[in-house]
Formats: C-alpha cells, sequence, structure tokens
C-alpha cells in the first residue's frame, strides 16, 4: 500500500501535462529553491535517467540530498523508481487522466527511506505531497497559457 497517495482535479488537459511532468531539466526553472540540480544521464526509448540535488528546509538545518531516478513515461502514466540516494527503492507513479473538462491526476508514492533520515519521514512526506501538489498547479498554468 502507499505511504502518500492523493488526486488533483485540474482544468488543464492530461496530454499537456504529461508533456510537462516529463520535461525534467524544466523542474529546476519551476522550483529553483528545492532542486539545485536536475540533469538528464540518459535516455533509452520510454526510459530516462536523471541526476537530482533536492534540497529540503527543516527545522534542524537545510539537508542536500543526491539522487538518481528512473522514469518510464508513457501516456497516461509515469512510473519514476528512486535507483540512488537516501530513498533509493522509492517508486512514485502519476497517471493522467483525462476528464471531460480537465484531468483527474493520481498520485502513488511508495517510499523507502534510509536509517538516516528515518527520523525525518513525516517531514519528507509532506513536502513530497506540497511538492508534487505544487508542481502539478503551476504546470497547470503554464499548460493552461499556452
Amino acid at each position: 500500500m502507499p505511504d502518500l497517495n492523493f488526486e488533483i482535479t485540474l482544468p488543464a488537459n492530461s496530454q499537456k501535462l504529461f508533456e510537462l511532468i516529463t520535461d525534467y531539466e524544466g523542474y529546476q526553472q519551476i522550483f529553483p529553491d528545492q532542486l539545485k540540480e536536475v540533469s538528464v544521464v540518459s535516455r533509452n526509448g520510454s526510459v530516462v535517467v536523471t541526476k537530482e540535488v533536492l534540497t529540503f528546509n527543516t527545522y534542524f538545518k537545510n539537508t542536500k540530498l543526491y539522487q538518481k531516478t528512473s522514469h518510464d513515461a508513457c501516456y497516461p502514466r509515469l512510473s519514476s523508481n528512486v535507483i540512488e540516494g537516501p530513498f533509493k527503492g522509492t517508486i512514485i507513479q502519476v497517471t493522467f487522466d483525462e476528464m471531460g473538462d480537465g484531468s483527474r491526476v493520481t498520485i502513488n508514492v511508495d517510499f523507502k527511506i534510509s536509517l538516516k533520515y528515518k527520523i525525518l519521514s513525516p517531514i519528507i512526506k509532506t513536502k513530497y505531497k506540497i511538492y508534487f501538489t505544487s508542481l502539478l498547479y503551476k504546470m497547470n498554468n503554464i499548460a493552461m497559457n499556452t
């Protein structure tokens, strides 16, 4: 069972949202404070491997996390698997369903958090939900204005 599961209904076309969410290098422009770096390491058909530097601002300190993620994108589903870093083994599935006047986006995350960061689990899960919600709303605005 996923550790994080939620849906968002947005007015933008699901195909446009899918195109935006698979533009991985564009994430840094949307979240310059949280994503210090996003680069594509390799592309092989529908599978893209990215390297990310994430920043989590917590009550204790700002933490930089380095990870690699394998993304398998085939509309209407994006499946991402963290293959290196403290969240190695985390699986994120995002599904885009076309509705009559918009899209329903479903996000399921199965977290795997290393022992070193286990104490921060509640904060990390909250940050992930905020991050995804914000990302989708910003992408919705971009899709509606292009």
